[in-house]
């Protein structure tokens, strides 16, 4: 999953540059300039992304429960519901501006990149999920290592503090990575 996520990551950075609402019509249109097929086949690659998320979420879940049942377990599964509901309309906005791009409508392009750039708002929501849900069952219930669950609530503090915030989304591979050892390391043992 943490590499899934990261091949996600580099491909998001590699293929688009980061649009803003005041992007020139000039600088979107070169960005979206390319072949339906492409814009489908991401889409589709993005839709498969989500589908992950939510088995990672759901395994997540059940790990967290196995120390004690928490109403808290669900707290990071439905933050990974909403990062792949962001994710999935990060999609549609995407093949959106590439039809308004399409058909030259400047007052649609500019309006789907106004939307589009707002995106991270629920991006902060479920990475507050993800980060707070996680680390406190690992404090309540020492479903994850300490040092987890402390690394955890402080990452999920630091998302909503603006610019700090992006922390949590650059740090989500190797959080995943890191939940996903502890957590099959714990059950093995």
């Amino acid at each position: 999953m943490a590499s899934v996520v990261l091949v996600g990551y580099l491909a998001m950075f590699a293929t688009r540059t980061d649009l803003q609402y005041d992007a020139s019509l000039s600088k979107i249109r070169a960005a979206y300039d390319g072949s339906q097929g492409a814009s489908q086949l991401s889409a589709y690659a993005g839709m498969a992304f989500v589908a992950l998320l939510l088995f990672f979420g759901a395994a997540l879940r059940k790990a967290l429960r196995a120390k004690g049942r928490t109403w808290l377990a669900d707290v990071p599964f439905l933050g990974f519901a909403a990062l792949g509901a962001t994710i999935a309309s990060w999609a549609v906005t995407d093949i959106a501006i590439w039809k308004a791009v399409d058909f030259g409508d400047k007052g649609a392009i500019r309006t789907l990149v106004t939307i589009s750039d707002a995106g991270f708002l629920p991006l902060m929501a479920a990475m507050i999920s993800i980060y707070l849900g996680t680390g406190l069952v690992g404090m309540i219930t020492g479903a994850v290592p300490k040092w987890l669950a402390i690394a955890s609530l402080v990452i999920g503090v630091l998302v909503p503090l603006g610019p700090l915030g992006f922390v949590g989304a650059l740090l989500l591979p190797l959080w995943i990575l890191a939940v996903a050892i502890c957590v099959r390391l714990e059950h093995e043992s």
